[in-house]
């Protein structure tokens, strides 16, 4: 590589970043309190309404938002009018914390207000305290209102009753909040006076939900695409090793097996933590919980890397067949990829302001990886996404596809469309409207990827797809910590005076 190709490579990473500067996808100011301030109200709110002082047991938080719901409005049109509804009343921007001691489990959800909007209490009765005064609905609506724009602030009480549960009594209030398009009914359980549960069920006014259940469907039918795809992909590679004379070094399939097995483990602790959070079970120990997660992960990371190796062997056979070099000059083909990658980037980004401003297209920040709900992300997690999909994807439909439909096709276009489009579609462009500008835009990515991956290799497409992935999603969260550390220091300086 002479220094002008370098110079040329350089120019196109600048140029590319600065279009992705200029035309940086559109976010969101995040309300999301942070994650102490929100295990603090939850401590308190407990201790008032359990009886039960949580600040020594173990807490587990997660970010959370009713993906079903905003989902459902986004395929009806109506997110943008309703947003700073969902904001508030929680349904965007939340988070859950459990705290978990030997049999016990609480779980409670804050909403960017500071107010409980999701509650239960797995704890044997017989340890709750028994209190003298019971509160009455409207009391404690008022009591649970952090906000005038919070949600138990826009509630109102719908009725109250009780039932008879396991020979003791059960107090049921129920509230009602509503806005233009968007109903949300509140259910609160109480025993002796103390908060059991508080759950809600949301609603959406509309005459169309015909619409978004059957694009619900279609969503559900497009992810089926990506297994399918794996699977047809392993019984292709398969077939390739038995029915060809098999000369690949086995060596590089196994590096890239091995890559996506650590994938799976880098973010164990965080998967870890998941599934208590939404799932715990308290009858079972938290190092149990520990134990199954961790086996299931490398479990999981096995037969992810068992794909990526059985199709990076197949493909390089069928490359090595064709007389192809895709892992020459690999320092070469790490610059030429970072800079294709940087280009798209910032080409795309482009595009989509374009579309957007023309009104041709509309994204939902809250269901694609533009948006600030990624604050709930590590930056480990980001990597471990951008790694994994950008290894899987290329391995299969680049460095398998490719070679093997242009060998029974001999043509290299029809090879590499083919398996751009079947790329474009196991991507269910979710959060695009209309979804297929995401699949064109990506069926001319995958093309163009198709391409570098035939004049430079495989590590340049690997490159290339990796470093547009994980600046995508890292980005939003990146923005999220700079802004709440200029905010905390903006903060901390008018408290000084």
């Amino acid at each position: 590589m002479t220094v002008l190709t370098i110079i040329l490579w350089i120019s196109i990473s600048v140029i590319g970043l600065l279009l992705f500067h200029k035309f940086k996808p559109l976010i969101y100011q995040s309300l999301l309190l942070d994650k102490d301030t929100a295990r603090l109200i939850c401590n308190k709110f407990i201790k008032r309404y359990v009886g039960i002082d949580v600040t020594d047991w173990d807490c587990y938080a997660m970010y959370w938002y009713d993906h079903d719901t905003v989902n459902k409005l986004h395929h009806l049109g109506l997110l943008n009018k309703v947003r700073q509804v969902l904001y508030h009343w929680g349904l965007v921007e939340s988070w859950r914390i459990r705290f978990v001691n030997q049999n016990k489990s609480i779980i409670a959800g804050v909403n960017s207000k500071g107010e409980i909007t999701f509650f239960h209490a797995d704890v044997p009765r017989r340890e709750l305290p028994k209190k003298v005064s019971k509160i009455s609905p409207e009391q404690l609506k008022l009591e649970l209102a952090a906000s005038n724009e919070g949600l138990w602030s826009q509630a109102e009480v719908s009725g109250a009753g009780e039932k008879e549960e396991a020979l003791e009594n059960i107090t049921t209030y129920w509230y009602i909040a509503e806005s233009d398009n968007v109903r949300m009914k509140m259910t609160v359980e109480l025993h002796n006076g103390c908060i059991l549960s508080i759950g809600s069920e949301q609603e959406i006014l509309t005459e169309k939900m015909g619409v978004a259940v059957k694009k619900e469907h279609l969503e559900s039918t497009l992810g089926m695409t990506g297994v399918i795809g794996s699977l047809i992909a392993v019984i292709a590679a398969i077939m390739v090793l038995i029915n060809m004379d098999s000369r690949a070094d086995v060596t590089t399939s196994m590096i890239l097996g091995g890559i996506l097995i650590c994938c799976n483990l880098l973010t164990l602790k965080e998967d870890i933590q998941l599934t208590i959070v939404n799932a715990y079970d308290s009858r079972i120990s938290v190092k149990m919980v520990y134990i199954f997660g961790t086996l299931s992960t490398i479990l999981a990371g096995l037969s992810t890397g068992f794909v990526v190796f059985i199709c990076s062997l197949a493909g390089n056979t069928v490359g090595y067949s064709m007389k192809w070099s895709v892992w020459d000059n690999p320092a070469s083909q790490v610059l030429s990829g970072i800079s294709i990658g940087l280009a798209c980037l910032g080409l795309s980004a482009a595009m989509f302001t374009v579309l957007e401003k023309k009104k041709l297209l509309r994204i939902s920040p809250e269901l694609s990886n533009r948006t600030v709900y990624l604050s709930g992300f590590t930056f480990r997690q980001g990597l471990n996404i951008s790694l994994q999909s950008s290894l899987s994807e290329e391995t299969v439909y680049r460095l398998l596809m490719i070679p093997t439909i242009w060998l029974l096709t001999d043509n290299m276009v029809i090879a590499v469309l083919v398996s751009s489009v079947l790329w474009a579609i196991m991507h269910q462009g979710t959060g695009y409207h209309p979804r297929w500008i995401r699949w064109l835009h990506l069926t001319l990515f995958g093309c163009l990827l198709g391409f570098v991956f035939l004049q430079y290799g495989f590590i340049s497409v690997l490159a290339a797809h990796f470093i547009h992935n994980l600046i995508l999603v890292c980005k939003p969260l990146w923005d999220y910590k700079v802004r709440k550390k200029l905010q905390f220091g903006k903060n901390t300086n008018q408290s000084s005076f």
